[in-house]
């Protein structure tokens, strides 16, 4: 599948974006998690590339889209401006962590563009302020420390460190993601912090597929989330994918797919 380039030039930014070229079908849109690329959702685009008109946007400060201070609120927006832009609306939104409270944010504040939502593992705890101020520090200093050490590997290293991190992934999933490491920007870390998610929740009302990982992963949501979620919104629906952790569709790609179809018929 060659997925299709272009680029949407704004007042003071420009996002990337591929798709299939698909006109006419319902609009499947994708949105990628912190330091990856649109092009890491290659894989799960694939298998409904027959069903939809596919779009796999680059975030700004990553891929090939601009790079600059932003918000999680002008990410939303973004999307939003895609989508108006594009004339694609009612549109299926998919987004994992980074990507999927990119989506949450688009269905809670622009309702009227959005059908139905997937979030893969979005960044939602039960932790306290203070506990995610450290936390972000924390992720900060190691971000900056993790793209000085990449800067310094080959290609060929960068992909022997992924596999040798991601054994479960499918080989088809590195190509991607070893671009995606060379096309993050430092500033992509800040200004990401968000309104707390249960506030967020409480304003969706589209139906919404919630995908979460095992417990005993490095998976962000826990059970004690999904209980919340649940009693908070009677849109939600939540799916556990057992063996997988954060990245849950690169690590059970087939319960994923079969959770995501599910969901979409």
């Amino acid at each position: 599948m060659h997925w299709q380039a272009h680029d949407l030039h704004f007042s003071d930014h420009v996002l990337h974006y591929h798709g299939n070229g698909n006109a006419g079908k319902p609009a499947l849109v994708f949105c990628h998690g912190f330091s990856d690329n649109g092009l890491c959702w290659h894989r799960v685009a694939l298998r409904f590339t027959d069903q939809f008109d596919i779009y796999l946007l680059d975030a700004r400060n990553h891929g090939q889209s601009s790079r600059g201070m932003v918000s999680a609120e002008d990410m939303a927006q973004d999307l939003a401006d895609v989508i108006t832009t594009l004339k694609l609306a009612p549109i299926i939104a998919v987004g994992h962590s980074m990507g999927a409270g990119t989506v949450a944010a688009l269905a809670a504040d622009h309702p009227h563009l959005v059908a139905r939502i997937i979030l893969e593992d979005p960044a939602w705890s039960d932790e306290d302020d203070t506990q995610k101020t450290k936390g972000m520090r924390k992720r900060a200093k190691g971000f900056a420390k993790y793209l000085e050490m990449i800067a310094r590997l080959s290609d060929d290293q960068l992909l022997a460190m992924g596999r040798a991190q991601h054994p479960q992934w499918s080989l088809d999933d590195f190509p991607n993601w070893v671009q995606s490491k060379r096309e993050v920007d430092e500033l992509a870390l800040k200004g990401l912090t968000r309104s707390p998610w249960q506030t967020l929740i409480q304003t969706i009302n589209c139906p919404a597929l919630l995908l979460y990982a095992d417990e005993t992963s490095d998976g962000i949501v826990q059970q004690k989330v999904v209980d919340q979620i649940l009693s908070l919104n009677p849109c939600f629906q939540c799916t556990q994918i057992i063996g997988a952790g954060h990245n849950l569709r690169r690590e059970q790609f087939e319960a994923y797919i079969t959770a995501v179809e599910g969901f979409l018929s």
